[in-house]
């Protein structure tokens, strides 16, 4: 007669590989990246942010040059205009790509939201650099004008704010949250309350912002109609930008 014998061996769980894509499957050279980078994971927001940054910047400098005048050809001013879109396009790229090659290695040194801001503060460097270089060609641009430098001064002040904040701020925020889905860690009341809260104090600003502008076309300036154009076309990018971004983050946090 035959004994039976009860197996107590414990089969441990499939281990989950973090490094894979949303619902498909990853490249074998990320299996090590627990916090994938955003150009593996999203290449299409990275490059449509960094046509959007370049076309608003590049539209600012039009703006400068025909609205203030300068002393430059017409082959000097198409020149550095399109040579500021590649730059700023590029650079915008750069920032959301080059913290994580250079941190990825040290990830096991930090807690993954310390690794994210460690990320997030160099992206800041950056930005904060290119922002310089456009402002040196701006002023290049304009001959050194003063008030066409401080128009050129508080429009770069606003697009790095948006680049900082809302782009750099979310991407770094939506990273996380896939970090806790992946590691069964996340409360969805918090990450719902947190989005809410965010969408209400960007409404509030863009509305203060839409104000702003607003009052600055109805006034008596000479070329007026130009400089309504101009601010026209800033908000209709501004408002696209902010809610593709939104809506960017949205159906990421959703997937899961």
């Amino acid at each position: 007669m035959e004994t039976s014998k009860t197996d107590n061996t414990k089969i441990a769980p499939p281990t989950r590989d973090l490094s894979t894509p949303y619902g498909k499957s990853g490249k074998r050279r990320e299996a090590n990246d627990i916090i994938p980078a955003l150009s593996l994971k999203h290449p299409v927001f990275l490059a449509l942010t960094s046509v959007g940054f370049g076309a608003l910047y590049s539209e600012l400098l039009v703006f400068l040059a025909t609205y203030y005048g300068n002393s430059l050809g017409s082959g000097i001013n198409i020149g550095l205009i399109a040579a500021v879109f590649l730059l700023v396009a590029g650079g915008v790229y750069i920032s959301f790509v080059l913290p994580h090659r250079i941190y990825k290695p040290r990830f096991n040194n930090y807690s993954p939201i310390i690794f994210l801001i460690v990320e997030w503060t160099f992206s800041i460097m950056l930005l904060l650099v290119l922002n310089l270089a456009v402002l040196v060609a701006g002023i290049f641009l304009v001959d050194g004008r003063l008030e066409a430098v401080g128009e050129l001064l508080r429009s770069l002040a606003l697009y790095a704010v948006v680049m900082i904040i809302l782009y750099h701020g979310l991407t770094v925020y939506v990273r996380y949250v896939r970090y806790l889905y992946e590691t069964e860690m996340h409360e969805s009341y918090k990450i719902v309350s947190f989005a809410g809260v965010l969408s209400v104090i960007v409404m509030i600003v863009t509305l203060y912002l839409l104000q702003f502008d607003l009052g600055r076309m109805g006034g008596n300036l000479p070329n007026q109609g130009w400089l309504a154009l101009h601010l026209s076309i800033r908000d209709v990018l501004l408002l696209s930008m902010t809610f593709f971004v939104f809506f960017w983050h949205a159906t990421v946090l959703a997937d899961h």
